[in-house]
Formats: structure tokens, sequence, C-alpha cells
């Protein structure tokens, strides 16, 4: 009996415990949502999320059962969390008591990802969440897990990666309200290196995105995600500096670009393997963030991809030398025929005129 007493007093320590904690940062719970309000965003969330991303296309009764069985309440919720709040402490979903609940909108589908990401509350032994992992005395990947929740969301909701500019630079993102700089720059890393792992890695907190990442950027992956989270931490001041965050996104997009393309030459062995390459490349460019007022001169990216596609026809040369003596003999032949065919029909053009 007083085994029982003792855990019934720390369950209520840690209930008043977190209750304070909400006040503190303005949710105020009031009801537990119905069964019936429950299921239709479990259903909702989980149809868009499988709709719209085809590395989800399958997994529709799994996610729909695990939000289903999330804790959801109505409250009082903060505006600056757009009415709608997890807490990781008690894996719980705060909604705000006036919020239309039948229009899933981006700040449902965001929280309810930070929620599915927590599912079995934190694995004590990887204390991992998403992409996020909760070390001894620091955060890892706190920013880069924000922006894959946020690219994730706009995707389910539809949202297509796009070009906006204001003033000062243009940029390509899914998600033009909320963590532009971000998304774009994952969805920069998730061109080059695929979404598979990393969606895998967001949803059910594995660490194959983190070691896909290790694999690419190697030795620069830790300066990639030091400045995702100091552009999520500029991001959340209420006096925001936006000089800081485009001065930190133009860094971050050159180590992506130049650590990818440089290290991913040197390990090409294949004609098919550089054409992925320069395909990529090519891709890269058209939704690569430059800074207006840019001339082509001084824009980085313009010299970079030149130099790279040099680097390229060589790799495709050397690669040819390595598979046949004769190859660049045949292709120069071709050229030469080529040319001297041309040649032919512009003298025998002239010739018919005349």
């Amino acid at each position: 009996m007083l085994y029982n007493k003792i855990i019934l007093w720390d369950i209520m320590e840690k209930y008043m415990n977190i209750s304070k904690d909400l006040e503190k940062i303005g949710i105020f719970p009031k009801s537990e949502l119905r069964i019936e309000e429950r299921n239709g965003i479990a259903r909702n969330v989980a149809d868009k999320l499988c709709s719209n991303l085809k590395e989800l296309y399958n997994s529709y009764n799994e996610l729909y059962m695990r939000i289903f069985n999330c804790d959801m309440y109505y409250a009082d919720v903060n505006e600056k969390f757009g009415n709608v709040f997890y807490y990781y402490k008690n894996n719980t979903i705060y909604i705000d008591s006036k919020k239309d609940i039948s229009n899933i909108d981006s700040y449902i589908i965001h929280e309810t990802i930070h929620y599915l990401q927590n599912f079995s509350k934190i694995d004590k032994e990887s204390n991992r969440a998403g992409i996020c992992q909760f070390m001894e005395f620091k955060l890892f990947g706190l920013g880069i897990n924000e922006a894959l929740v946020q690219y994730i969301t706009a995707n389910a909701l539809g949202n297509k990666v796009h070009r906006i500019s204001n003033e000062k630079i243009t940029i390509c993102t899914n998600s033009e309200n909320y963590y532009k700089y971000m998304t774009s720059l994952i969805g920069q890393i998730l061109l080059l290196i695929g979404k598979k792992e990393a969606i895998d890695s967001c949803i059910s907190s594995t660490e194959k995105f983190e070691d896909k990442l290790y694999n690419t950027f190697e030795e620069n992956t830790d300066r990639i995600v030091k400045n995702f989270d100091l552009i999520l931490d500029e991001n959340n001041k209420s006096d925001r500096n936006e000089d800081k965050i485009i001065e930190l996104y133009m860094q971050t997009q050159e180590i992506i670009y130049t650590t990818y393309f440089t290290k991913m030459c040197k390990r090409l062995t294949t004609i098919k393997e550089v054409d992925t390459e320069v395909e990529k490349l090519e891709d890269y460019s058209n939704i690569v963030g430059k800074l207006l007022g840019t001339t082509i001169e001084e824009d980085k990216f313009i010299n970079f991809k030149k130099d790279m596609e040099g680097k390229f026809l060589k790799k495709y040369v050397e690669i040819n030398r390595s598979q046949s003596r004769n190859s660049l003999t045949v292709v120069y032949k071709n050229f030469i025929n080529n040319l001297w065919n041309k040649i032919i029909n512009f003298f025998q053009s002239k010739i018919i005129k005349n």
C-alpha cells in the first residue's frame, strides 16, 4: 500500500511540475479532445503525409495509429506557437480552444511530426528525437531537425519548391512563410543525397540520415549542422537580424555545394556516375540562392560551376582512357567526320544556290 502511495505521489508531483512548466510558456490546458476529434486529426495528417511524400506512401496505417494514440488537449495556447504546441516531457499536443481542427494547417502537421519523433518517449540509450540528439552537455542537430520537419510539413500540404525574392536575395523553398532559409538549405542537401533516409530518420528517429551526412560531407558536417542551429536561433529572436541570417545562409550553401561536388568528383569511377553528377550540378544551379546585384565575375557559384564542369570533363576523359585505348581515337574520328560533313554540306549548299 505504501509503495502504491509513493508511485501516486511521484505521478502527481510530475504532473504539477509539467503544469507549472506549461504555464510559464503561456499554455493552460483545459479538456482532452474527444475520440472522434483525435481520429479526424490522425486520419487527415496521416493522409496528407502519405499522399504527398512518396517515401511514406505505404505508411498510412502505421502513422494513423501512432497519431491516434497521441494525447491531445484543448488549451489556451500562446499565439507565438501558432496555437498548437507539442510538449515532449509528457508527449502531448496542446491545441488552442478557438482553433478549427478540421483545417489541418502547417502548425498541426509540424507539431504532430514532433510527436511522431518522440512516439515512444526519447530512447534512453540514443537520446534521439528525429535528427536531434540530446547529449550530456548539448543538443546536436536541433536546427537541421526543425528544417527537415518543416520541409516535410510543407510537402504534406502540397507545397512545391519555388523561387522567392526580396530586395537582397533570391532563394528556392517550399515553405515561404516558415523557416524559408533553413528549408531552402535542407532542400539543397536532399537534392544532392536523396530524401529516403532523411524522411525515415525524421519520422522514426533513426541514425540513417546522420550517417549519410557524415559519409557525404565528412569533416564539414559539423559546420553545416552548427550553421543550421545559428540560423534557427537568429530566426526565433523577436529582433531577428535578416542580414545575419542571409550571411549564414550563403556561407552554409557554399560549404554544401563545394564539399559535395568536390568530394564526389574524386569518387567517380564510371561514365554513368559522371553523367549523374553533371545532371545534379545542373539541377542544383536551378535552386541555388543568389545575392541580388552580384555580377557574374563575383558570383562564387557560377565560377565554381565552371570549374567543376572542367573537372567532370577531365574525369570523363580519364574513365574513357582507362576503359579503352581506342575510345579517345574513336571519339576524335567521329568529331572530325562530323566536322568534315558539315563543311561539305556548307559548300554543296553554296553550289546549289549559285
